[in-house]
C-alpha cells in the first residue's frame, strides 16, 4: 500500500492510530532512537527500522514525519559493516537491513548511495536455494565466533528473512525470492519462520510479497495464505499462540494483514473481528501489550520448530535457545499500527460499495 494515500478510516481506528502514534512519538530516546528488545542491550537499529517501517504506512501527519526521521537517522549511521544490524555495534544482517529498505521505499527514499549500498547488501545474502540469509560468515564471523566457533544454522536462508526482503520492489534478486516463497508454503497455506515462533508474521510478507505490483487477481500461493490467516483469526476477532493463549496483538495483526492482503473477499468477517479486537484491545496510554516473540536459535539449530521448549528472557550469550520479547511494547504496537492503517485501506472502500449498492427505503 502506499502510505501517503489517504485512509478511509472509520472513527474507532481512526483514534486508535492517532493514539498509538503519540505512545510510538513519545517513546523516542533523546536522540529520536526507538529501542526494544533485550539481547545484547537494546536493538536500536532493529526496533527504530520497524517501528519507522509501520509508521510510514500512514497518510502525512505526525506518525509519517517520525518516520522520515527515523530514515535520516539510520541514513547516517553506521556500524561494522554496509547493512544494518542489531544496533551499532552488531554486524549488519540481511533482515534488519530489509527493514531499513523498507521504511525507505514506503518514504519514496529508496535511490540514494545508502540505500543502493542497502540493497546489495541484503542481494548478497542469497543463498543457492534462491533464500536469504540472515548473517554472512565473512562480515559477522569475527563478532560470533566469541560466542561459538560454528554458525551454520544462522548462515542459511530463513524464510522470515526472505519473505522480508521479498517486499522489497527494488531488490534485484527479488523474483528469485518470490520463487523461493512458492516453493517453501506449508500445505496448510502458511510460511515457516526462523527467528519467530508465530507464523503469522512469515505468512502475512509473503502473502504481501506476492501480491505486491500484480494488475491480476491474487496468486493461489497468496490467497491459500489469505485463507489460513483468516481462519486463525477467532471469534473474538483474537489469535491465540502458544506464547500468548490469552491473545497476541502481534500474531492478530500480522493475521489480518495477510487476510486482507489476498482474500477473495477482503471484508470478509475475519478481517473485521481482528481489527474490532485490536481497537478492543489497546491499552490506555496507546500501546498494545508486549506479545512479539522472538527466538534466538542456537548456531546449529536449522529447525527451530523442532524444539520442545524455549526458555524465556534470557539475555547476551545466554539468549541462546531462549524467547525474548519487546518489554517496550514499540515491536507489537507498532505492528499493529501497520495493520490497521491496511485493512482500514481495503475494508473501508469495500464496506462503502456495498452501501452504496444497498436498496433504499
Amino acid at each position: 500500500m502506499n502510505g501517503a494515500q489517504r485512509l478511509p478510516l472509520d472513527e474507532s481506528v481512526r483514534q486508535a492510530l492517532g493514539a498509538a502514534t503519540e505512545f510510538l512519538r513519545s517513546a523516542r530516546d533523546e536522540n529520536g532512537w526507538w529501542n526494544d528488545y533485550e539481547v545484547r542491550g537494546p536493538g536500536q537499529f532493529w526496533a527504530t527500522a520497524f517501528v519507522g517501517a509501520c509508521l510510514a504506512e500512514l497518510p502525512d501527519g505526525p506518525g509519517r514525519a517520525a518516520a522520515a526521521g527515523s530514515w535520516q537517522l539510520l541514513r547516517r549511521s553506521r556500524g561494522p559493516s554496509d547493512g544494518w544490524g542489531y544496533c551499532p555495534r552488531v554486524p549488519g544482517d540481511a533482515d534488519i537491513t530489509s527493514w531499513v529498505l523498507r521504511l525507505a521505499e514506503a518514504l519514496g527514499e529508496d535511490t540514494g548511495p545508502r540505500a543502493d549500498e542497502g540493497y546489495r547488501f541484503v542481494a548478497a545474502h542469497l543463498q543457492p536455494d534462491d533464500g536469504i540469509s540472515s548473517y554472512l560468515p565473512q562480515i559477522a564471523q569475527p563478532f560470533l565466533e566469541r560466542v561459538a566457533p560454528r554458525w551454520d544454522a544462522w548462515y542459511a536462508s530463513h524464510p522470515c528473512v526472505t519473505a522480508a526482503a521479498a517486499g522489497l520492489r527494488r531488490l534485484p534478486v527479488r523474483e528469485r525470492l518470490l520463487d523461493r516463497l512458492r516453493r517453501i508454503q506449508r500445505p496448510d497455506g502458511a510460511w515457516p519462520a526462523y527467528w519467530w515462533p508465530d507464523r503469522e508474521y512469515p505468512t502475512a510478507l509473503a502473502v504481501e510479497a506476492l501480491s505486491a505490483d500484480r494488475t491480476d487477481p491474487p496468486s493461489p500461493s497468496a490467497r491459500h495464505g489469505a485463507r489460513w490467516a483468516a481462519a486463525r483469526i477467532g471469534p473474538d476477532g483474537a489469535v491465540r499462540t502458544a506464547q500468548e493463549p490469552a491473545g497476541s496483538a502481534f500474531a492478530t495483526a500480522f493475521a489480518l494483514r495477510a487476510a486482507v492482503a489476498a482474500a477473495a473477499d477482503p471484508s470478509a468477517d475475519a478481517a473485521r473481528r481482528a481489527v474490532a479486537y485490536l481497537t478492543d484491545s489497546q491499552r490506555a496510554d496507546g500501546s498494545w501489550r508486549p506479545s512479539a516473540w522472538c527466538r534466538v536459535p542456537g548456531p546449529l539449530e536449522r529447525d527451530p520448530d523442532a524444539r520442545p521448549h524455549w526458555e524465556r528472557g534470557r539475555r547476551g550469550k545466554a539468549a541462546l535457545g531462549s524467547l525474548v520479547l519487546d518489554g517496550n511494547a514499540l515491536y507489537t504496537t507498532a505492528s499493529v499500527v501497520a495493520a490497521l492503517a491496511r485493512a482500514a485501506a481495503v475494508l473501508a472502500p469495500s464496506a462503502a460499495a456495498r452501501a452504496d449498492h444497498a436498496p433504499h427505503a
